[in-house]
């Protein structure tokens, strides 16, 4: 076997025991709830969107305005998605990673500049009657659902809900998008699946080859070599591989990186001490905010 195969079948092992997000609103915030929550300088608003998921007619994301949306009428902003990981659900990154005052905190002390900031729920539900709000799901199920339902639909149903409502700019150069555990694998598939869509790219702990999941869309999950080489033709701006030197998806990393290295793909690198766990997540979304649209 392998080194590559071992890595591959570890992957149920260490998703199923990892910490990947926890919350304690187990059934998802109240819409009301979410855009009453103290923040520091710009607005919050939960925000419903049509479903092309089978069976679910309606999901919900969080956006995140600047202070100057609202005083600045003709001005269009950059946009980041941020998807959470397993057990997490659109409020796991304010909760758990703190992402709103950080980001209010770089912009000002100029060391990020304004954009939109949209949280989505990436896990998979089965019908209305499931969806329950939002809610959160168990690990174990939240790992065996990545299947590409849900990422496969994520540009006409989030992207184009955002862009459709908020003043953006609706271009490459104007999306950036990350995420940590299995969202690092969601986001490492959305934008080598949609190469002219994302300009900035952030994978936080993400399992970076091709992978089990996405039996019910295999033409969302696989073939990734083919999809980075059609991705980096016009390379991202900026595109963070981030890990923790013991965290369980390292060995992967490393072996990502020199994957990517040998065929000439620009990147970024970045280990700290330590394993999957949210000081790392916190510090990686640091980074990448900081990196953006410059």
């Amino acid at each position: 076997m392998s080194f590559r195969q071992l890595v591959l079948l570890l992957v149920p092992v260490s998703l199923v025991f990892g910490s990947c997000a926890s919350s304690r609103y187990a059934r998802g915030l109240d819409s009301e709830d979410i855009e009453t929550l103290p923040v520091c300088d710009g607005t919050i608003k939960a925000v419903p969107y049509k479903s092309s998921d089978v069976g679910l007619s309606e999901r919900r994301m969080v956006v995140y305005l600047p202070r100057s949306y609202y005083k600045e009428p003709e001005r269009r902003y950059p946009v980041m998605y941020l998807l959470h990981g397993a057990r997490g659900n659109e409020y796991t990154w304010i909760e758990r990673g703190d992402a709103l005052r950080t980001l209010d905190s770089l912009v000002r002390a100029g060391g990020a500049g304004e954009f939109i900031l949209v949280m989505p729920n990436m896990n998979r539900y089965y019908g209305d009657g499931e969806y329950r709000n939002g809610h959160a799901v168990n690990a174990v199920r939240a790992f065996w659902t990545v299947d590409g339902e849900v990422e496969s639909n994520f540009m006409t149903d989030v992207v184009a809900a955002v862009d459709g409502t908020f003043r953006t700019v609706a271009s490459k150069k104007g999306r950036a998008i990350a995420g940590m555990s299995s969202g690092g694998l969601q986001t490492l598939y959305l934008a080598a699946n949609n190469p002219d869509s994302f300009d900035y790219v952030g994978l936080f702990s993400a399992y970076t080859q091709d992978t089990i999941w996405g039996s019910q869309h295999p033409e969302f999950y696989g073939n990734l070599a083919r999809k980075l080489k059609k991705q980096f033709a016009d390379p991202p701006a900026y595109y963070g591989l981030m890990i923790g030197d013991t965290d369980f998806f390292y060995p992967n990393n490393l072996l990502f990186d020199r994957e990517m290295r040998n065929r000439g793909y620009d990147h970024e690198l970045l280990v700290r001490p330590g394993g999957h766990e949210w000081y790392n997540w916190r510090a990686f979304l640091i980074h990448f905010y900081q990196q953006l649209f410059k």
